[in-house]
Order: C-alpha cells, then sequence, then structure tokens
C-alpha cells in the first residue's frame, strides 16, 4: 500500500490500518521521514519510549549481525500487547537494504511475532532499492514517500511553531517569511523557532510585514 497523498497519509498516520505490519517512510528531507515516523509510533504503541517495548536499530546495530533484526520482531513483549522495532536506515543501498527487504517480508506474511510492528526510516531510496520494492509490492506494508515541503507545507509549520507561543502573524507576514526558507522542514523549523525567539510570546495584535524586515534584513 503506498500512501502518497496527503490527506491518505494523515489518516494513516491518526488510524493506522489494523492490518499493517510493516511501515517503511522514506524521502530525501530526513526531517520530514522522521516527523511521520514519529507521529506513527506514537499511534502503534503506548509509550514510544519504553525499552521494554519499542527497540530502535540503526545501521551500525545490524553491520556484523545478521540475526539481531529477525530476533527482535520475533521477541514478545515483557508486558503483553504490542511491540514496536524501529529500525533507521542511512544506507540507502547494499547488504543493509537487502537484509531489511527479506525481513520485511517475512514479517508481513506472519511468519515472525503478528503483534510486533516494524516501522523503518529511510534516505532517498531509489526504484532499484530491494527494500522499497519489497515494500511496495508486500500486502501488509505501507510506504510512504515523502517529498520536500512545500510553500503551504511550511507556511503551516511556521504557523504551529508560533501558535505555540501565542504569537499570531499576518497572511503576509507568513508569505514574506517562508519566501526566505529553505525547502528542508529541519531547517525551516530552526528559523521559525528562531522568529519565535525574537518576536517573543504573547501578542495583542498579529506581527506584519513590516515588523519582520529587521529580522530578515529587508531594506
Amino acid at each position: 500500500m503506498i500512501l502518497s497523498r496527503r490527506p491518505d497519509i494523515e489518516r494513516f498516520l491518526g488510524h493506522p490500518d489494523p492490518n499493517v505490519r510493516a511501515a517503511l517512510i522514506y524521502g530525501r528531507d530526513r526531517q520530514v521521514v522522521r516527523d511521520r515516523a514519529v507521529a506513527l509510533a506514537a499511534k502503534v504503541v503506548p509509550r514510544p519510549d519504553d525499552p521494554f517495548d519499542v527497540t530502535r536499530l540503526n545501521d551500525g546495530d545490524l553491520d556484523g549481525d545478521g540475526g539481531r533484526l529477525e530476533g527482535e520482531l520475533t521477541a514478545l513483549s515483557m508486558m503483553g500487547g504490542r511491540r514496536l522495532v524501529w529500525l533507521r536506515l542511512a544506507a540507502e543501498k547494499g547488504p543493509l537494504d537487502r537484509q531489511a527487504s527479506d525481513i520485511l517480508a517475512s514479517h508481513v506474511a506472519g511468519n515472525l511475532n503478528p503483534d510486533c510492528f516494524f516501522l523503518i526510516e529511510g534516505g532517498n531510496l531509489g526504484r532499484e532499492s530491494l527494500l522499497r520494492k519489497g515494500a511496495e509490492k508486500a500486502p501488509g506494508a505501507a510506504v510512504i514517500p515523502c517529498y520536500e515541503d512545500e510553500a503551504g507545507d511550511t507556511a503551516r509549520l511556521v504557523r504551529e511553531i508560533l501558535t505555540r507561543d501565542r504569537i499570531a502573524i499576518e497572511t503576509a507576514a507568513v508569505e514574506l517569511f517562508v519566501s526566505r526558507l529553505p525547502h528542508e522542514r529541519g531547517v525551516a523549523r530552526q528559523e521559525a523557532e528562531r522568529l519565535a525567539l525574537y518576536l517573543g510570546p504573547g501578542r495583542t495584535s498579529p506581527v506584519t510585514s513590516a515588523e519582520l524586515e529587521p529580522f530578515l534584513g529587508v531594506e
């Protein structure tokens, strides 16, 4: 199951299909990938930071230990209930890509612990990736490709960050600010948080474009 439309992605992240045992979230913008993985993990298990029911792995954990991943997906919860195995891959090709693909296929086929959810964060996986191809074909897996944020996505992010500090901002000011930001979400988030510090919490009136000029260096 490939989810590429925003409404479908948000629906799945909010209410994961109980028949789905694995999810591959990948893309060039690793911050978007991470944000969506965090959102999904919070719906899969009650406490994503619980070391008893959640196992976090990366490339280094699998390198030289071919049975580690399968062992974690086979293990049962110590307290009963659902487990989460959360794999973050930096490599986009090679043995780990094949290993993750083979184990994902075995897991969604029901050969491992059916009460375990397999969540994978990947990089910019190309069409030649065995993991991507395998996940796209697997009936019990969800695949979420993450593309660069568009202006509307970045504007929503900026508003969310400013709202946390009770800072209102005019639409024109948001558009001006967003026009100066890169498409990479991690950098955009940092700049929006820096703007919130600059403006200060709590505003009795919305921030205007003119008020942003000193911050942006607009003459």
